[in-house]
């Protein structure tokens, strides 16, 4: 049996939370300087571009990054012979056996994403971890293993960098 343990990248709840974030950031200034004219003028004032982009960069994003991390789940993931299961917090297991996964695709909707099909080609479950790259990769082989599948390896432009994509298939 194998293990992995990461924090999971939830896009649509970092999106909502960090737009939520940064609204509330804009109204509680708006506030403290009287209004949308009195924030201008106070950006206006202050003197130095570069010396506001670093306060604004250490008070309103910093927070932003850290509270980030806060919001995304540890998630464990365990692959043995005949399942993959996957255990977050606050959720119900997911236990998927490895005999119903037709299809991986690594890298094809989002860059360090693992997609996991039925042969209808209904996705099973999305695995995104925040970092490393590299876990995605060794769950897909394992699973590869287990199942006789076959690895077809292509490239995707990504704001004009290669980015290396994976597709498995079941024979």
């Amino acid at each position: 049996m194998n293990t992995f343990q990461f924090k999971s990248h939830n896009v649509k709840k970092g999106l909502i939370f960090g737009f939520g974030y940064l609204i509330v950031v804009f109204i509680l200034c708006c506030l403290i300087f009287g209004g949308i004219n009195g924030l201008a003028d106070a950006v206006n004032n202050f003197g130095s571009a570069k010396g506001l982009g670093i306060l604004v960069a250490v008070v309103v994003i910093g927070p932003l990054v850290i509270l980030l991390q806060f919001i995304n789940p540890k998630i464990e993931i365990q692959v043995d012979k005949n399942n993959l299961s996957i255990k977050q917090p606050r959720k119900e297991d997911k236990i998927i056996p490895l005999e119903v996964i037709h299809s991986m695709e690594i890298n094809h909707s989002l860059v360090n994403q693992l997609q996991l099909f039925d042969q209808n080609g209904k996705l099973l479950t999305t695995i995104h971890p925040q970092n490393d790259m590299n876990v995605i990769f060794s769950i897909a082989n394992i699973i590869a293993q287990q199942g006789g599948f076959t690895q077809k390896k292509g490239t995707k432009k990504i704001f004009g960098n290669p980015v290396e994509t994976s597709s498995y298939f079941r024979q």
